[in-house]
């Protein structure tokens, strides 16, 4: 895959294929975007839960597709957090806005609630919405995968881009997160609803898509019926090939891995190479206290450091997302349209990026001796009007 930018326009051009043009044009708006999951929806089964009948709905894409909307993804990450213009001024002082739909309904909040006397509304059509999924496979194309031996969603983390304040704000969930999760019997048929850790919703799917789509829908009742947009997911693999396509990328280890690998030691500041990468973002039980704070705390210093790598090598290379995009290809699953996460990406780099937030609560050892970590709900609530709400 080529990607190039010139003028106006992005060039991607895939080996077989035609090549793809997608012009950046103001006056022009977005593709619409379907609606992926909506809270207070019922299903019947997983199978209805996964129909394709929905106008609105959208096929997952291939893995080529997935290709370019994930390249697209991490360039935006590189442009909006470490302020790079890729696409020079051309993108400057553009005012692409994306299509909500029709205005009927367009000033009607999507839902409201009152808290402690004041009153506060969620309008929907303002934010959107992108779950990124690490899976804790090395591949998400496991035909022997069943339900309940789908993978684990290692890591979740939530992009909510605010259409009216014009920022970012990644927010970091930890996988151990107890919450309602929909448990499916071996045929699909839904058998209950039980509060178990989030990263089991994904073991609860079939396949990649049916996995993705429960753990959207787990993410989205934990944060109150919040609207989910998007999904992309990786497995754990593709940390690999992206720390290669970097170069390897520097930390320092604010805990000791030398039980794993003699280099890794306390305190040391090293380049992650090879297999050290996935060492210093999985290991988990057997580093520090065994929760999963310490390595959220981990990804999230990873991915600054691989950012400002990103940042550098596109300041003198554009054709680094090709190479990229080749150390990722085959690591990637999305429901995403390309069109529309393209012109998302691009609409959205010059949005301000806050800092990474994280739910409040505090671990537990559970009853079955697994660790879990319990939101305080008081807390979440205030986060989530916060994030999502108005006052009214």
């Amino acid at each position: 895959m080529k990607i190039c930018i010139r003028e106006n326009y992005v060039f991607l051009s895939l080996p077989v294929f035609m090549p793809v043009v997608y012009e950046l044009n103001p006056d022009k708006a977005l593709p619409q975007k379907g609606r992926r999951y909506a809270a207070g929806v019922e299903y019947s089964n997983m199978s209805q839960m996964m129909s394709r009948h929905d106008k609105d709905h959208v096929r997952p894409r291939s893995r080529r597709g997935a290709l370019a909307i994930a390249v697209c993804i991490l360039a935006a990450m590189a442009l909006g957090i470490l302020g790079i213009g890729l696409v020079g001024n051309h993108l400057e002082n553009r005012n692409v806005q994306p299509v909500f739909g029709s205005i009927e309904n367009r000033f009607e909040p999507t839902k409201s609630m009152e808290v402690d006397g004041k009153k506060y509304a969620y309008y929907e059509q303002d934010f959107t919405n992108i779950l990124l999924i690490g899976v804790d496979r090395d591949t998400l194309d496991d035909t022997n995968a069943s339900i309940r031996g789908n993978g684990q969603a290692d890591f979740l983390l939530l992009l909510s881009m605010d259409r009216n304040k014009e920022t970012i704000v990644p927010l970091h969930i930890d996988r151990d997160s107890i919450t309602p999760v929909q448990v499916y019997g071996i045929f699909g048929n839904p058998a209950s609803i039980r509060e178990l850790q989030v990263c089991l919703s994904y073991a609860m799917g079939t396949d990649p898509t049916t996995a993705c789509e429960n753990t959207v829908k787990a993410v989205s009742d934990m944060l109150d019926g919040i609207r989910i947009d998007g999904y992309l997911a990786m497995d754990m693999s593709a940390m690999t090939g992206l720390n290669e396509a970097l170069g390897g990328v520097t930390v320092t280890l604010n805990e000791d891995f030398s039980h794993i690998d003699p280099e890794m030691t306390l305190g040391k500041t090293m380049k992650l190479e090879g297999a050290q990468a996935e060492i210093y973002l999985r290991s988990r039980m057997t580093v520090g206290d065994g929760t999963n704070a310490g390595r959220m705390e981990r990804q999230r210093a990873y991915m600054s450091a691989a950012l400002e790598l990103m940042k550098q090598r596109l300041r003198t290379d554009q054709d680094y997302l090709s190479e990229l995009a080749e150390k990722m290809e085959a690591h990637i699953f999305t429901d995403m349209e390309e069109g529309w996460a393209e012109s998302l990406a691009i609409s959205k780099a010059q949005y301000t990026w806050e800092a990474v937030q994280t739910l409040p609560g505090e671990h537990r050892i559970g009853e079955n001796g697994f660790i879990e970590f319990h939101l305080d709900r008081n807390a979440l609530i205030e986060q989530i009007l916060n994030l999502f709400y108005h006052v009214i």
